[in-house]
């Protein structure tokens, strides 16, 4: 059967028109299906989002997040369910219905940096030091990489700053901070000041004294001695070691020897004169005396219990002092020295003055009352009449005047401090003893 024109031939030969509604309705149909197929080929291809991305750990994405409408006959030909988020990544993901495709990004992207800890460290500088020394912990949902922002400095000893960088796949970055304290394990402690010691039969000794440990990064070492060989009433010699360490556990010991010896006269006069100026202070001294009150103490006591006796003696210091604390009969230089050393112990401060020039000596002392200088005389020449005690340089000249003996006070006075006008204190003897006025 063939058609041409509109006609149709028929068995009998004869051609038959179409009619016109039907050829307008056949073409009007294709030409709805024509534009439906174009409606729908453009929908589908604008129906989808360029890209999704997500946040690395994120739960992965389904189809209808994909598409801007949701279709149940769009077809996901790409599986992504394999896909592990916890690396970034960027893939093409295609899409179909029936002959036609669309595809669109699939990203995972880490966008938030790692986060972590760090610690200080103590280290000697032969160790070899890694980042995951210093870092205690780190999180982040993609691997991490950790490195030094700058290696350590191992020869220098010292405290440095170190920076430790957290590197994750996404190139996100954190800089961690710590301190590290490096040592030389051969720099041990320094002794300085532990030398021989001689002492006398009998003696105290001082182990510790101008002994001192330094040390190139511990302030504190600490100082242990052994001094259990030594026996100091027994003459002989004994070793002795000394040992610091410090907090790095870095050690040095020295060794010295303690010599005792026996003790001569004037060593047996030193010990025994500081035994009886010790008991005088623990009997007749108090902390809570004033300067006036501890001198006029020791002036009193060298006045009343230290005889007088005109002749000359020994300036021998130690031995005439030790005869003015046992009480026997000494002249001014033994009530001088005796009150000296007890002025001394006391913790009065105190000079003594000789006098210059002669004839004759004489020997008394200056005394610091808060500080000024006023003369003090333990002599007890004149008991009575001649009470020398806190005088002023006019007073002491005075006195000269008096007992026509212009030059029993005189003394280089360029030498010595000079007195205020007028006197802090008198003592006043009375019925064979002194008392003290304060003005």
């Amino acid at each position: 059967m063939k058609m041409s024109d509109g006609n149709i031939k028929t068995a009998s030969g004869k051609k038959r028109k179409w009619p016109k509604i039907l050829i307008i309705s056949i073409l009007s149909v294709c030409l709805i299906l024509t534009v439906l197929a174009v409606l729908t080929m453009n929908r589908f291809r604008d129906n989808f989002r360029e890209s999704v991305t997500i946040e690395a750990g994120d739960p992965l994405p389904e189809k209808k997040d994909f598409l801007i409408d949701d279709w149940d006959w769009i077809s996901m030909d790409t599986d992504i369910s394999g896909v592990n988020t916890g690396i970034p990544v960027t893939m093409e993901v295609i899409f179909s219905l029936g002959p036609l495709e669309k595809s669109s990004l699939f990203i995972v992207r880490d966008t938030i940096a790692p986060t972590g800890e760090a610690q200080d460290l103590v280290s000697d500088s032969n160790a070899v030091l890694t980042p995951e020394d210093f870092v205690t912990s780190y999180d982040d949902i993609t691997d991490v990489r950790l490195v030094f922002v700058k290696a350590p400095d191992m020869k220098t000893e010292g405290e440095q700053t170190i920076e430790i960088a957290l590197e994750d796949l996404g190139g996100n970055r954190t800089v961690l901070t710590s301190k590290l304290l490096v040592y030389d394990p051969k720099a041990a402690p320094e002794i300085n000041g532990a030398n021989d010691i001689w002492i006398y039969e009998g003696d105290n000794i001082s182990y510790r004294k101008d002994v001192t440990v330094t040390d190139t990064l511990d302030p504190e070492p600490e100082l242990t001695i052994d001094n259990s060989a030594v026996n100091p009433d027994k003459i002989g010699t004994y070793p002795v070691t000394y040992k610091a360490t410090d907090c790095y556990g870095r050690t040095a010991v020295k060794k010295i020897t303690v010599h005792v010896q026996e003790p001569t006269e004037d060593v047996l006069n030193q010990k025994k004169l500081d035994e009886l100026v010790k008991d005088w202070v623990g009997t007749y001294i108090s902390d809570d005396m004033t300067v006036i009150e501890k001198s006029f103490a020791v002036f009193r006591w060298v006045r009343l219990y230290v005889p007088w006796n005109n002749g000359r003696t020994s300036r021998d210091s130690v031995e005439q002092a030790l005869r003015g604390m046992q009480g026997e009969v000494g002249d001014c230089y033994t009530h001088a020295i005796t009150c000296k050393v007890l002025l001394d112990a006391a913790g009065v401060e105190n000079m003594m003055i000789q006098r210059y020039p002669g004839p004759g000596q004489h020997y008394w002392l200056l005394v610091n009352v808060d500080g000024d200088w006023f003369h003090l005389d333990p002599s007890p020449i004149y008991l009575s009449y001649h009470i020398c005690f806190l005088q002023t340089d006019a007073e002491i000249e005075e006195f000269g005047k008096k007992v026509r003996r212009y030059n029993y006070y005189a003394y280089d006075h360029s030498k010595y401090p000079s007195t205020p006008l007028s006197p802090p204190a008198r003592a006043v003897y009375k019925n064979g003893d002194y008392y003290l006025e304060i003005y």
